[in-house]
């Protein structure tokens, strides 16, 4: 049938054209499409109409939306038959898709998708793509790529690593990521959460994410990541945080190599303005790689005799590989009371033993850390006046601002 819904009024072009013909959640879909754009301001089109709705809507500010809920080679091939031909007439293409293997997201991203988003879940993905989208559309740019040497980001590395099993720095790499996130997301600056911790990592459970089947895949075929490895892995908390949590089943710690862990830190580096790392104890191959390259090394102690001998070693083990040693940063955790005199004295005690200096010393959280770790939360929404999470706040102050001072340099 001929399409006539474009009219040379810019106005009254729909915002979006969608192709949902076999998508399995149609019904939910075409809800909140409803929502997100306005009813009447979006246009379901069939594949057979596409050609002529591609060619109305060219010289108009709208993007298409392709679904797929099926790995069928037919409906796969049919939708990257689609977006590729949407792309020759220079439309931008959101991916709106069920649960596909990694495979078949690769194949359709390659063919020229500005953006994509899982549907139904996570909650509110689908939202911030669309807003992706807008933007994208406005100022002629592909919501997810960037040209080369144009528009990268060269994203801060911060690691964070505890020296001791149960220091807490998990929880410290938690909060530091979500704190930051609340400094910048104002400016437009993106942040990422990732766990290194491939057996045993928490991270999924201190924020309650799904750990994403292509976890697996990018990990143990990292030589081969790309840019869109990367996003699909990704999961999002309260769509602010993005989050690369441990894979599902528990991973040998050397399952990547070092020039492996180097690709994933380099794509993120190039994907957000600041990468938390969070580290397993135990050091591996590719520890030298992150080491390297990140801005700032967070070391988590406790004030114990086991966390003080793992520190030595730790820094010994730095000086004999000649590596920076000025930008490790010792944190510790669960720190003496103002009023506990012996512990203050401790704490400097072992300080000079170890020829270091606390960056912030961190007060022992309790029952509301505990807490909101087991709600999957972090501690400004469990518990906002936590003195843990004040000096974590501080914390995220000082490398905020340090990178805002070196991108003031640099300009």
């Amino acid at each position: 049938m001929a399409l006539n819904f474009l009219t040379e009024a810019k106005q009254d072009a729909p915002e979006a054209l969608v192709f949902i013909d076999g998508f399995s959640a149609v019904d939910a879909l075409a809800e909140d499409l409803d929502k997100q754009f306005g009813a009447g301001e979006w246009v379901a089109v069939g594949l057979e109409d596409a050609e002529d709705a591609f060619a109305e809507t060219e010289a108009v500010d709208t993007f298409i939306i392709v679904t797929l809920s099926s790995d069928a080679p037919e409906m796969v091939n049919g939708a990257a038959a689609l977006i590729h031909k949407a792309r020759d007439f220079g439309l931008l293409v959101l991916l709106v898709v069920g649960d596909l293997s990694s495979r078949t997201m690769h194949q359709l991203m390659r063919e020229g998708v500005a953006d994509f988003a899982p549907y139904p879940e996570p909650e509110g993905a689908l939202s911030e793509a669309i807003d992706r989208m807008r933007l994208a559309s406005s100022t002629g740019k592909s919501a997810l790529t960037t040209t080369p040497g144009e528009g990268s980001r060269q994203g801060r590395i911060i690691a964070v690593y505890g020296v001791a099993g149960g220091v807490g720095a998990s929880t410290v790499a938690v909060n530091l990521a979500w704190e930051i996130v609340n400094q910048v997301r104002r400016d437009g600056r993106r942040v990422a959460l990732l766990d290194f911790n491939f057996q045993y990592g928490s991270i999924a459970t201190f924020l309650d994410v799904p750990r994403r089947e292509a976890v697996y895949e990018l990990v143990s075929e990292a030589a081969n990541l790309d840019q869109t490895g990367l996003t699909q892995a990704l999961s999002t908390y309260q769509d602010k945080l993005y989050v690369l949590t441990a894979p599902r089943d528990a991973l040998p710690l050397d399952i990547v190599s070092p020039s492996d862990v180097a690709a994933i830190i380099k794509l993120a580096r190039e994907a957000f303005d600041y990468v938390i790392i969070d580290m397993p104890q135990a050091l591996m191959n590719w520890s030298e790689q992150v080491y390297e390259a990140a801005d700032a090394f967070i070391a988590v102690m406790e004030i114990d005799m086991r966390s003080a001998q793992n520190m030595f070693r730790f820094m010994r083990t730095l000086k004999s590989e000649d590596m920076d040693i000025k930008k490790l940063t010792c944190l510790l955790n669960r720190a003496p009371g103002m009023t506990d005199l012996s512990g203050k004295a401790r704490v400097k005690r072992v300080a000079e033993s170890l020829g270091i200096e606390y960056a912030h010393l961190l007060p022992d959280g309790g029952k509301q850390v505990v807490n909101a770790c087991d709600q999957g939360v972090p501690l400004a929404q469990a518990a906002k006046s936590s003195p843990f999470r004040k000096e974590i706040v501080k914390l995220a102050q000082n490398l905020a601002t340090e990178t805002s001072q070196e991108v003031k340099k640099s300009g």
